[in-house]
């Protein structure tokens, strides 16, 4: 008889026996009980038939107590991480840490782009974007993309990078790797395995990593004894080129928020980053993987947008038609970025599209730095027609297109006066604490003044 059938004789059995008292004390009860009305001649104050029905009625309740169907509570099972995620444990000279591998072929997409394709898009606007002249020679299959799931969203040194995911190209798919703390105590062989891995691979691509990722995982090398290159790393930061190209045309940059709003892409049942703290918490205590184990799948999903954002960042600046953006403000921060890095023809062209795209509150910034880059490449007349439709525009931002007609007038057609006419209808518009544009209006005005005059000698 197992345990099972032997708990289960063993309670008929005892029922059993409760039933055979309660029916003999239902018996005796029977025969004993009186009217309550007339006192028992045998017995005195204290013994009364009545005080004896009671005492009865009470081991009845008592009894009936016993028999009422109990709640059964059960240990709460305890399922560990091994048991919920594909993955394995490794053994390192400093101890174990739990490993995931995820392989994505090269026909895999997430976002608008395989992954064979983000490999064959150049990659040289990396360094034009953040101003490393070290990423300059940027390859995607020899940096490894970061991204950590940590016990503080603050950093410091008593915050724990409890999961590091690392992404790799490899043979044209993609290999996602997690390293999972079961325990503060494999946080060394953890951190051993990263910087293995990073001693192999030249840059690092993150999504605000330099400022967050990097600095926590410099600080647990440090606090570890572990010597890492961690920080020299050319590191590729997509949170700063995202910000430059798409800041304004969506909610925010956060990472979520580029990959529905930009990408077009919806994750499945998520969990907020809030959150995932707290999670690895309850499981430390617990050692119960339930809710902490959709944490990989978070991770994942943060490398594999990551990797489509990069690949959409260099699209878009690399061939904007064949990126199409999808707003004009997108246009107008790429026509900027395309000016300032030496790509006027390219500047132009966005500038145009933005015109024809985006809303009316941006259209003054963009007919701006249209008719300034038409000025810049010696298409005046052009320039001249956007600053004469811009007097017309009825949300004036400024007096950009009143000082160029007036610089306009002045060296290209030495028409003075109406050159001056311009400076005192900017003169007029100018707020009283700009100081340093209404001197620099009056000192073009005192100018032209001299001019009308020396011209009217001659």
């Amino acid at each position: 008889m197992n345990y099972s059938e032997h708990r289960t004789h063993y309670s008929e059995l005892l029922i059993s026996k409760i039933m055979d008292l309660k029916e003999r004390l239902n018996r005796l009860t029977s025969i004993t009980k009186t009217p309550t009305t007339q006192p028992s001649p045998l017995v005195g104050e204290v013994g009364t038939t009545r005080d004896r029905g009671e005492g009865g009625g009470e081991l009845r309740q008592r009894i009936d107590r016993l028999l009422e169907p109990k709640k059964v509570y059960r240990k709460k099972e305890i399922v560990p991480v091994d048991q919920l995620v594909r993955g394995e444990v490794i053994s390192t000279p400093e101890g174990e840490v739990f490993r995931v591998k995820e392989y994505f072929p090269p026909d895999f997409r997430y976002g608008e782009m395989t992954l064979a394709e983000i490999l064959n898009i150049p990659t040289y606007p990396a360094h034009l974007l953040t101003k490393d002249e070290r990423l300059r020679e940027l390859d995607f299959q020899k940096a490894l993309f970061l991204d950590t799931e940590t016990t503080g969203l603050s950093g410091g040194t008593g915050t724990f990078a409890f999961m590091v995911g690392l992404g790799l190209f490899q043979e044209n798919g993609f290999l996602i790797l997690q390293f999972f703390m079961r325990d503060y105590s494999e946080e060394k062989a953890s951190l051993s395995v990263i910087n293995d891995l990073l001693g192999s691979f030249q840059f690092l691509v993150t999504f605000n990593g330099r400022l967050y990722d990097v600095p926590l995982l410099e600080t647990r090398f440090i606090l570890s004894r572990v010597k890492s290159k961690i920080r020299e790393m050319p590191n590729f930061d997509l949170l700063y080129p995202s910000r430059k190209i798409w800041k304004g045309a969506y909610d925010n940059c956060r990472l979520v928020t580029l990959e529905s709003q930009l990408l077009g892409m919806e994750r499945g049942d998520d969990i907020p980053s809030e959150w995932i703290p707290q999670l690895y918490f309850e499981y430390i205590q617990t050692g119960d993987a339930q809710r902490i184990y959709p944490v990989f799948y978070h991770n994942q999903m943060d490398i594999l947008t990551m990797v489509a954002l990069a690949g959409r960042i260099h699209l878009v600046y690399h061939d904007p038609l064949v990126a199409r953006p999808r707003r004009g403000v997108e246009h107008l921060a790429l026509g900027r970025l395309f000016w300032e890095h030496g790509y006027p023809e390219k500047a132009i062209h966005c500038f145009e599209i933005a015109l024809k795209r985006c809303d009316e509150e941006l259209t003054w910034s963009v007919m701006r730095w249209l008719s300034m880059a038409f000025k810049k490449t010696g298409q005046a007349e052009r320039a001249l027609s956007l600053w004469e439709e811009m007097l017309t525009w009825p949300y004036r931002e400024d007096v950009t297109p009143y000082v160029e007609l007036a610089k306009y007038h002045e060296h290209r057609r030495k028409d003075f006066e109406k050159a001056m006419t311009y400076v005192d209808q900017a003169l007029e518009q100018t707020p009283s604490h700009q100081e340093r544009e209404i001197e620099m209006l009056r000192h073009r005005k005192q100018r032209l003044e001299q001019k009308r005059v020396g011209n009217g000698t001659r």
